[in-house]
């Protein structure tokens, strides 16, 4: 009842919400520094240190599309990142031809297993992969269990849902329903948090990685969308934009967008979340790694 009523009031909050408000946001920042100035007080002694962030980061590798995994290997060290999220990448050099997926010869898994292990890297997910046939779901768990992959990013719909929880608990997995913007709708709806919700709230396996970047584009209040998802999110897609409500906002480093990140990670904080905040930088591929950086380093200071 309580996640219903929670539901039809949220319904009124996400759609045509900026989430720019600096009046609101002068007053959260006011509050927010009281009690650090108390702390700060009582312990004149010792220097008042800013608190070190614990969230767990890694990086898409959709964001580094156009260049191969083992390439960027050296970039994930400069950042201090040990987990990414897998997707149709390039392999190495030495496998020219060859993407990362379920589809690879057991020799090329063995050779990006030997990557991981040598670079100390963990995928923690795989996707977006969206199969319609169920031999493809479980060649897909197959892959994830083999590669110690514990979360796979879908956009399911129709029958397949079903087959995905089936196969999750048969592996010991978890799926996680990913959106794109509005301008998909004709695939599907998943833009809309409310549906989503409603898609995997009957499935002890299926959860949902919300793109905070699709729903600014399609107008939609990130902060209402994670209480609509609260307590089934697996793992977060995390930007920021230029523009609010805009098909063509691009990404901006964390914290220089309008997004008010910092109010979303606080919302995400109160609700507990403990997954990873996934960057996923879609500009500028070829020459994207300062931005990357700036994105991975905010995140692990706030």
């Amino acid at each position: 009842m309580k996640k219903a009523l929670l539901l039809l009031a949220s319904v009124a909050l996400l759609f045509g919400c900026n989430p720019s408000n600096s009046a609101k946001t002068k007053s959260v920042e006011k509050k927010a520094s009281a009690p650090q100035q108390q702390v700060c007080q009582k312990a004149k002694s010792k220097p008042c240190e800013k608190k070190v962030s614990n969230r767990k980061v890694g990086v898409a590798m959709y964001t580094f599309h156009k260049r191969t995994l083992e390439e960027v290997i050296p970039l994930f060290k400069e950042m201090g990142i040990d987990a990414i999220g897998l997707s149709t990448t390039p392999l190495s050099p030495k496998f020219p031809k060859v993407k990362t997926g379920y589809k690879m010869t057991q020799e090329q898994k063995d050779y990006l297993k030997k990557l991981l292990a040598d670079n100390n890297l963990k995928i923690v997910s795989y996707g977006v992969v969206t199969p319609k046939e169920e031999k493809e779901i479980v060649a897909i768990c197959e892959f994830a269990k083999e590669m110690n992959i514990p979360l796979i990013l879908t956009e399911a719909v129709g029958e397949t849902v079903a087959m995905w929880d089936k196969y999750c608990k048969q592996y010991g997995l978890k799926m996680a329903l990913h959106n794109h913007a509005h301008d998909i709708i004709k695939r599907n709806s998943y833009f809309n948090p409310n549906i989503v919700y409603a898609t995997i709230k009957d499935y002890k396996n299926l959860y949902a990685c919300p793109d905070n970047g699709h729903w600014a584009r399609s107008g939609i209040n990130a902060i209402a969308g994670y209480k609509i998802l609260e307590g089934r999110i697996a793992m977060l897609h995390f930007k920021d934009l230029d523009k609010f409500d805009d098909l063509k906002a691009m990404p901006v480093p964390h914290g220089q967008g309008v997004l008010k990140v910092k109010e979303l990670m606080a919302e995400l904080d109160r609700q507990k979340f403990d997954g990873y905040y996934m960057v996923e930088y879609e500009k500028n591929f070829e020459n994207n790694v300062d931005d990357v950086k700036a994105c991975v380093k905010f995140l692990k200071s706030n």
